[in-house]
């Protein structure tokens, strides 16, 4: 299974352009200058992210915009733990950070970006429209595509994974929304959670925990959290109607209470199960599913047959949440799932995340917001590896509002 991992990410890019800190050097392409400022994974480097400079993107002027694409000025860019992790050190051995972080030297960082249009092939969008949405699809590190994150001035992005910006955030607010909100909605729909059945969460503080409460709770659905003892009262005010604190007693018995009290959870999001050592630690699956007392089983009528969903795990797991991912089978075992997301496919949950913000039903935290400078993206990365952030930590790039 790792042999097969490595296989599909071979490709290996050079870093590119002089290092330095600013991006205009008296070239430009069309309105676009030659160059940006934009950082680069670097396994060299403190936390294995430096800042230098790229080519800016494909020109814009007439006729030589690619079909299916916009050319936008970010203005924030979101930091998620799969960036940290070098886009695929989580999909390896906890052993292989070192590696994975060589593999992708030179490439761009980042999903996560809300910014403005400076030109788009679609004429759903004009240039000065405010947008927000997913740099890049990481299938096409395997297809050889290379890598080119939001973790820079400019970023082409596909109009399939962009939407207008909700009005009622800022650009920082709404950067930190569309890995994590995409991922929430399209795990709700795919293991049908409704109105009115019950959903756990652990990790609830989290950049995807946070969020789900959120998303959950605006579907009516009865939302307990699992976080830490500072967390509760956040937790709380996302929507969720009892949270339980893991480090206070047995976090197992406690779940086990509460479900009898109020019924078995319909649906478990775990976003702590992971290949690292300190969640295996915790367990949490294996635990409840052998107290049989807390979540539904996928045998009863009614139940989705994979209700237990993570989004991380080892190897052997990803590779099985790949193949569901491109139509090739489930050969996940019943009750537990590895959850993958369809970037291709993110445009309409990116439309409803906006519609919830502006509607007041989803309020995003930004946890720390830091400057586009080298210190920032190696702080960004450091934070995430700390493992100790409550919301999501966002970089500043362009001159927007600040939180």
């Amino acid at each position: 299974a790792d042999i097969a991992l490595l296989r599909f990410f071979r490709k290996e890019q050079k870093m590119e352009g002089p290092m330095i800190n600013h991006y205009t050097d008296g070239k430009t392409e069309g309105s676009l200058p030659a160059r940006m400022k934009a950082a680069k994974f670097n396994w060299k480097s403190p936390n294995g992210i430096c800042l230098g400079s790229s080519r800016c993107p494909q020109k814009v002027s007439s006729g030589c915009l690619k079909p299916g694409t916009a050319i936008v000025r970010i203005e924030a860019a979101g930091v998620n733990p799969v960036d940290a992790k070098f886009i695929i050190g989580d999909k390896l051995p906890e052993s292989w950070l070192k590696f994975a972080n060589k593999r992708v030297t030179g490439y761009i960082p980042g999903f996560d970006f809300s910014g403005v249009i400076v030109k788009s092939s679609d004429p759903e969008y004009s240039p000065g429209d405010e947008v927000f949405g997913l740099a890049v699809d990481p299938a096409g590190i395997g297809a050889g595509k290379g890598f080119r994150g939001s973790f820079a001035e400019f970023a082409s992005v596909p109009v399939s994974q962009l939407s207008k910006k909700p009005t009622k955030v800022n650009h920082e607010q709404a950067a930190a929304l569309p890995l994590v909100g995409t991922t929430c909605l399209q795990a709700f729909d795919q293991h049908g959670l409704k109105e009115g059945q019950r959903l756990l969460v652990i990790g609830a503080s989290g950049g995807v925990g946070h969020v789900a409460v959120q998303v959950a709770a605006a579907m009516n659905v009865s939302v307990t959290g699992v976080c830490s003892s500072r967390n509760i009262d956040f937790v709380k005010d996302c929507g969720a109607i009892a949270v339980i604190d893991y480090s206070k007693g047995d976090v197992i018995e406690n779940l086990e209470q509460e479900a009898s009290a109020n019924g078995k959870f319909d649906m478990v999001l775990d976003c702590v199960h992971s290949a690292d050592s300190r969640d295996r630690e915790a367990g949490y699956y294996a635990r409840i599913s052998k107290n049989g007392n807390i979540i539904r089983s996928y045998k009863e009528k009614g139940t989705d047959k994979h209700n237990y969903v993570v989004l991380g795990g080892s190897t052997t797991q990803f590779l099985k949440a790949a193949l569901k991912r491109f139509h090739f089978g489930n050969y996940f075992k019943k009750g537990f799932e590895l959850f993958w997301i369809n970037m291709p496919k993110s445009k309409s949950s990116l439309d409803r995340l906006s519609k919830l913000c502006n509607d007041g039903k989803l309020v995003p935290k930004v946890d720390a917001l830091l400057p586009f400078t080298e210190k920032g993206c190696q702080e960004a990365f450091a934070s995430l590896q700390g493992r100790k952030t409550a919301g999501k930590i966002v970089i500043q790039i362009g001159q927007s509002s600040k939180i």
